[in-house]
């Protein structure tokens, strides 16, 4: 398989898995107890993480990294699972999918900036006072 062919698995298997991630959130809104679902949701995002770092994509894993401890803080009991929460986790999903749009057209993540997004995704798990 060549490495064109591996980012293009990439891109697909992402993109669907954004999809089902997506579904995931809007679940989790009725379900807030459904730790199967949640852990679902969050090995999602820790898969595109991974593949993303491995294949060199360094925005596109920083983005779903601050997603994936996000995530992990809902999961762990640290947060609660809000319109707040969701609504940066929707932006999120909306930035992945523009880097593996850009991934799949010219190979390389772009060059968006997600400073903002990742600090968002980082306060809202980040103990308020």
């Amino acid at each position: 398989m060549s490495e064109l062919d591996i980012v293009s698995e990439f891109v697909t298997e992402s993109s669907e898995n954004l999809d089902r991630f997506d579904r995931n959130l809007v679940e989790l809104q009725k379900h807030l107890a459904d730790s199967e679902m949640l852990a679902d949701t969050f090995r999602t995002i820790h898969t595109i993480k991974g593949t993303s770092g491995f294949l060199g994509f360094a925005k596109l894993e920083a983005v779903a990294l601050a997603g994936e401890s996000l995530l992990g803080g809902v999961r762990d009991g640290q947060t609660r699972l809000n319109p707040e929460i969701t609504a940066a986790l929707l932006v999120m999903v909306d930035a992945l999918r523009q880097m593996l749009g850009t991934i799949a057209a010219n190979g390389a993540d772009g060059n968006n900036d997600y400073r903002e997004l990742i600090g968002r995704l980082r306060n809202l798990l980040a103990p308020h006072s």
